[in-house]
């Protein structure tokens, strides 16, 4: 079964979304997963990644949210006035309505981040895909691929968004690696061999922080950032969908 859902976060905004269960009426309640899109990203993702994520967990007998944070996708806002503050609370929010809908086990929640990762969130396993470790990188990306609009200083043009430079001043002061150094449940990193934005030394730094009893770290050999082949994105559909049948 999916559906579509919209809630209010912590600040009264309307977000939405899709809610994959099991079919079948699987009886009691079932093990789920929230996933956390990218930077300029939705609940699709690229090549629609996300729907096909969920659909494999479904079928696994693991219900899912995909959802847009605020000033993303179809959700309340404008890109340019979301940070990574408003998308940190907007991931606690979302963990927070999916363990209260009927069907989830609340205590069986996972996560699964891709490249910008909300931290902080308390769930019994996490999957990253393409995460960075360090965030200054953003303000790289602003400076190399991104150009100032006329008559502003306050907004950069990236990829057809309008982008805050508060967002990547927040991000520049955060540190991924502390929050996975805290976080104990089990975690799989995944990530490309060849991502053009994020080089290998990302997933080992991530490794070596983890804090994880179980921990595994899987490269995917010559992938890009999004995985953009059928048989990369099946390889990290498998992957995830085994760690989360098994952990979660």
């Amino acid at each position: 079964m999916e559906r579509l859902i919209e809630f209010a976060n912590r600040a009264g905004r309307r977000l939405r979304g899709m809610i994959h269960q099991p079919d079948g009426g699987a009886a009691g309640a079932t093990p789920g997963v929230v996933f956390f899109h990218g930077f300029t990203g939705d609940r699709m993702e690229s090549h629609w990644l996300f729907v096909k994520c969920s659909r494999a967990l479904q079928r696994a007998g693991v219900a899912s949210l995909r959802f847009d944070f605020f000033g993303s996708g179809e959700s309340e806002g404008e890109f340019c006035e979301a940070g990574v503050e408003s998308e940190m609370a907007d991931a606690e929010d979302a963990v927070q309505f999916f363990r209260q809908q009927d069907g989830v086990d609340p205590e069986r929640v996972g996560l699964l981040g891709f490249s910008l990762v909300a931290g902080g969130v308390h769930a019994r396993a996490l999957v990253l895909w393409a995460a960075p470790a360090r965030l200054p990188h953003l303000r790289v990306l602003a400076e190399a691929f991104s150009r100032p609009l006329p008559g502003t200083e306050e907004f950069r043009e990236y990829s057809g968004h309008r982008v805050s430079m508060r967002f990547l001043d927040a991000a520049d002061r955060l540190d991924p690696l502390r929050g996975v150094a805290s976080f104990t449940g089990p975690t799989l990193i995944v990530h490309p061999e060849r991502d053009e934005y994020l080089p290998l030394s990302h997933p080992e730094d991530y490794f070596r922080s983890s804090a994880a009893n179980v921990k595994d770290q899987v490269i995917i050999p010559g992938a890009d950032h999004t995985f953009t082949s059928v048989a990369w994105e099946q390889e990290v559909i498998r992957r995830t969908v085994e760690w989360f049948r098994t952990h979660v």
